[in-house]
C-alpha cells in the first residue's frame, strides 16, 4: 500500500509498473485524473452545511478566456439525493459565488447577489438594466420532492434533511466565440458591460432548445477553480475548504443540458475512461474503465484515510467530514443499477433501502502525539445505534465524526461519536474501510471506498473575538486486489 495526499496527484506522462494488475503504459495525452493544481472540469465540494449557525459560502471561477456553462447540484448527506440545480453561465474571467443559508421552513436556500446569468434565472433577481443600481438578490428553497412520496427511501422524509450534504460542479462546455458580436447570442449577453451581463434574460432563453441553441460548443476543459468557507458570524468562527477537482472528465463532446435535466452528472463523462494518478511516486495509467462514474471512483478510492483530531484545552474541538460523491451510483434504487433490497454494487456493501441506510463497516486507530500508543475503536456506533448492525458503520454519503462529545458543526442523523480517552486528546487517525467487498475485491482491481473531506478544527475561546478555525485535507492509502 502507497500513501497518497488525494490533492497532490499529476497527470502522467511517463510508463510506469506497479502492484494490482494496473496497467503497464504511458498516459494518454487525455486522462480523467485529480487535478494537481486546483483547477478542473468537476468541482466536488465535500460538505455544505447550515446547522450549529453555519452558512457555507463558496465561489466557482473560470480562469480561461471562453466563455463556460455549468450545472451545479446540492445533494442531502444522507443517500445523495438532489435537493436542488440549475446552469451557470460564465463569461471570460468572470466568478459566480453565493451562499447556502437556513430556510425560513427549516430547511436551506442558496442565495446570491452575483450578477452573473444562471438559467434558469433566480427567484428575486430583477430585470438586467435594474440589477447593478437596485443589488437585487436570487434566491431558491432546496427541496425534499426527491425523497418524499413516491421517491421515499426509508430515511426521513422531513425537509430538515436538506440541512446539509455536498455540492458537485459539472463543466458541460465552453466557447470561444468573440463576447463582442452580438451574432454570438450567449457570449454577448453573458458579458458583463459596467458590472453586469448585458441580457441573462436572452441567455435564459438558449435552454428552451439546448439542441439547436448551443450545440455548437466545444467540449469542457479544465478551467474552474473553487473554493468554499464554512462561516458562523455570530460566534465569530469560519473554516475553509477546497473542492476536489477532476481534469478531463469529458474529453469529446459538449454535455450541455437544460436545467430541468437530471443530466449531466459523474456518469456523463467519457464512456471508455482512461484514469491517471500518481502511486508513491510511480505513474498510473489504467485504460478501458466501463463508466465514468467507475473512473471517478477508482481516482478517489483508498483503504485508509488518516488526519489530526485536537479537542480539550481552550474548547477545542474536532470534526472530520468524511464524504463518498459516487455511492449513490451504486447503492441507490433511483440512480444505480443495483438490485432493490439486496447487495449493492462493489465496491460498496450495502443497499440504501426500507432501513433508511447504508452501511460500511470501518475500523478506526487512534494514536496520540507521544509515539504512537494506539488504540482501535470498537465500541463506538451512529445515533440512533442500529442493532442489526453492531459494528462500526458510516452509513451514508456524507459523514461527520466527531471526536470526544465535541462537534464543529452541530448534531445531526450522520454522526459517529468516538471517544479517545484511551490516548488522550489530541493526535491522528486512521479510518480502514474493512467492508467487503471494498477491502477484498474492490472495483477494477482497486480496493477501498472513493473518498474526499477534510478535518475541522476549532479552537473556541468562548469570545468571537479569539476563535480560530482550520481544516486540513484528508490523506489517504491507496490499495490494491490481487
Amino acid at each position: 500500500m502507497k500513501f497518497d495526499i488525494r490533492k497532490k496527484l499529476v497527470t502522467l506522462a511517463v510508463a510506469s509498473a506497479v502492484s494490482g494488475g494496473t496497467m503497464l503504459m504511458a498516459a494518454p495525452a487525455h486522462a480523467m485524473n485529480v487535478s494537481q493544481n486546483n483547477v478542473g472540469q468537476v468541482l466536488l465540494f465535500p460538505y455544505y452545511t447550515v446547522k450549529n449557525g453555519f452558512d457555507t459560502l463558496f465561489s466557482v471561477t473560470n480562469t480561461s478566456d471562453k466563455t463556460a456553462v455549468f450545472k451545479i447540484r446540492w445533494r442531502e448527506a444522507l443517500n445523495s439525493r438532489e435537493v436542488r440545480d440549475f446552469n451557470v453561465i460564465l463569461s471570460p474571467h468572470d466568478v459566480w459565488n453565493g451562499v447556502v443559508t437556513a430556510g425560513a421552513d427549516g430547511g436551506a436556500v442558496i442565495r446570491t447577489w452575483d450578477k452573473s446569468c444562471t438559467s434558469p434565472r433566480l427567484p428575486g433577481m430583477v430585470a438586467n438594466a435594474d440589477r447593478a443600481a437596485t443589488g437585487s438578490k436570487g434566491e431558491i428553497a432546496f427541496t425534499n420532492a426527491l425523497f418524499t412520496g413516491i421517491y421515499n427511501d426509508g430515511a426521513s422524509n422531513a425537509i430538515a434533511r436538506v440541512q446539509e450534504g455536498y455540492f458537485e460542479v459539472i463543466l458541460m462546455g465552453v466557447s470561444a466565440r468573440s463576447t463582442a458580436s452580438s451574432g454570438n447570442t450567449l457570449e454577448y449577453n453573458a458579458k458583463h458591460v459596467a458590472g453586469v451581463p448585458r441580457n441573462c434574460e436572452t441567455v435564459d432563453n438558449l435552454f428552451l432548445d439546448v439542441g439547436a441553441n448551443l450545440g455548437y460548443m466545444s467540449a469542457p476543459e479544465n478551467v474552474l477553480k473553487g473554493h468554499v468557507t464554512y462561516i458562523n458570524v455570530a460566534s465569530g468562527k469560519a473554516i475553509d475548504a477546497e473542492p476536489t477537482a477532476i481534469e478531463d472528465f469529458q474529453t469529446a463532446n459538449n454535455i450541455v443540458a437544460a436545467p430541468g435535466d437530471a443530466v449531466p452528472d459523474l456518469r456523463d463523462g467519457d464512456v471508455l475512461s482512461t484514469i491517471n494518478f500518481l502511486d508513491d511516486g510511480v505513474a498510473v495509467s489504467d485504460a478501458g474503465i466501463v463508466g465514468s462514474e467507475d473512473a471517478v471512483t477508482n481516482l478517489l478510492q483508498a483503504t485508509s484515510v488518516i488526519n489530526e483530531f485536537a479537542t480539550g484545552g481552550g474548547n477545542t474541538s474536532t470534526s472530520w467530514v468524511v464524504t463518498f460523491p459516487t455511492k449513490h451510483h451504486y447503492t441507490d434504487a433511483y440512480t444505480s443499477s443495483g438490485t432493490s433490497g439486496g447487495t449493492a454494487s462493489a465496491p460498496f456493501s450495502d443497499w440504501f433501502y426500507s432501513d433508511g441506510q447504508s452501511c460500511d463497516t470501518i475500523g478506526m486507530s487512534l494514536f496520540n502525539r507521544e509515539e504512537a500508543t494506539v488504540v482501535t475503536v470498537d465500541n463506538t456506533q451512529f445515533s440512533p445505534y442500529n442493532p442489526s448492525s453492531p459494528t462500526v458503520s458510516l452509513c451514508y454519503e456524507a459523514n461527520v465524526i466527531d471526536f470526544n462529545s465535541s462537534s464543529v458543526f452541530g448534531a445531526g442523523t450522520n454522526r459517529l461519536a468516538v471517544d479517545t480517552s484511551g490516548v488522550g486528546t489530541s493526535g491522528w487517525a486512521r479510518l480502514n474501510f474493512t467492508e467487503t467487498p471494498a477491502a477484498t475485491t474492490g472495483l477494477n482491481g482497486y480496493l477501498g471506498l472513493p473518498v474526499i473531506g477534510f478535518s475541522a478544527i476549532m479552537r473556541d475561546g468562548a469570545d468571537a473575538t479569539i476563535n480560530y478555525g482550520s481544516s486540513t485535507a484528508h490523506t489517504t492509502v491507496r490499495g490494491y486486489s490481487d
